[in-house]
């Protein structure tokens, strides 16, 4: 499935430094999926180029939108692999 990117998520991938490539491979190949309700769906992700943290993509894929992204703290201790 093609998921587009909201203004809102490629305005947090610049200020935050976030690879699009990084979101996509997320989309793509999710280390963990979380669905939240119909419309949500956290996906999460190791990025080993960047310090192996763990990257969440929250997306709504009745819209197939990608709603926002960013480096989650919580998760990488609770086992994003």
């Amino acid at each position: 499935m093609k998921f587009k990117l909201s203004v809102h998520a490629k305005d947090v991938m610049e200020n935050r430094n976030i690879i699009a490539d990084w979101v996509y491979n997320i989309l793509d190949n999710p280390s963990v999926v979380i669905k939240i309700k119909e419309d949500e769906v956290h996906l999460y992700g190791i990025i080993d180029e960047y310090n192996a943290r763990c990257l969440k993509v929250v997306v709504n894929p009745l819209k197939s939108l990608v709603i926002t992204t960013y480096f989650d703290r919580k998760m990488k201790k609770k086992g994003c692999k």
